[in-house]
C-alpha cells in the first residue's frame, strides 16, 4: 500500500469519527479553508464555516450516524471510495425512521492532506423509498439531481 493511500484511509476514518461523534468544527478542520463539501442532499457549501454550518444542519436532521467506506483508492492527491451511511431520521414526518444511503465519494485533497473538493453520489431515490417519501417530493428531488449533474461542465460535451 503506498504512502498516499495509507493517509488517505487514516482521512477517511476521521472524517466518518466526526461524523459519528456531532463534531462539525473538527469535521470542517478536515478542509482547507476554501475547499467545497458538495452534498448530494444539501448542496455545494465552500468554505470551513459554510462545511461545518451544512453538517450542524445535517446533525439536527438525524442522529445515530454510521458512515463506513469501503475500498478506498487514492492517487496523485485524489481519493475515492464507496459508502455506506445510515442514520436515524428526525425530520418531521419520518421521525425515527432508519435511513440507508449508498454511494460514492472523491476526494480532491492538498499536498498536506487537506481535503480541497469532495463530490458525493449515491443511490438517492433507493435512500428516500426506504423512508416512505412521499413520490411527489421523491420525484422534485430526482428532478433537482438531474439538473444537477446535466449543468456540470463534464456533462455538457454529451449535448444533453
Amino acid at each position: 500500500m503506498s504512502d498516499e493511500t495509507a493517509a488517505f484511509i487514516h482521512l477517511l476514518q476521521r472524517f466518518s469519527e466526526r461524523v459519528a461523534a456531532r463534531d462539525a468544527e473538527g469535521f470542517a478542520l478536515l478542509f482547507t479553508p476554501d475547499a467545497y463539501y458538495d452534498d448530494v442532499f444539501y448542496g455545494r457549501h465552500q468554505g470551513r464555516a459554510a462545511i461545518a454550518a451544512m453538517l450542524e444542519k445535517f446533525l439536527r436532521d438525524g442522529s445515530d450516524f454510521e458512515w463506513e467506506m469501503h475500498e478506498p483508492v487514492c492517487a496523485h492527491g485524489i481519493g475515492y471510495a464507496h459508502w455506506d451511511f445510515s442514520f436515524t431520521s428526525h425530520k418531521p414526518g419520518l421521525e425515527g425512521k432508519r435511513v440507508l444511503m449508498v454511494g460514492a465519494s472523491r476526494f480532491r485533497m492538498e499536498p498536506h492532506g487537506l481535503i480541497m473538493a469532495y463530490d458525493e453520489w449515491c443511490y438517492q431515490a433507493s435512500a428516500l423509498l426506504g423512508i416512505g417519501t412521499p413520490l411527489a417530493a421523491l420525484e422534485k428531488s430526482l428532478l433537482r439531481q438531474d439538473a444537477k449533474f446535466r449543468n456540470q461542465a463534464d456533462a455538457r460535451r454529451h449535448r444533453l
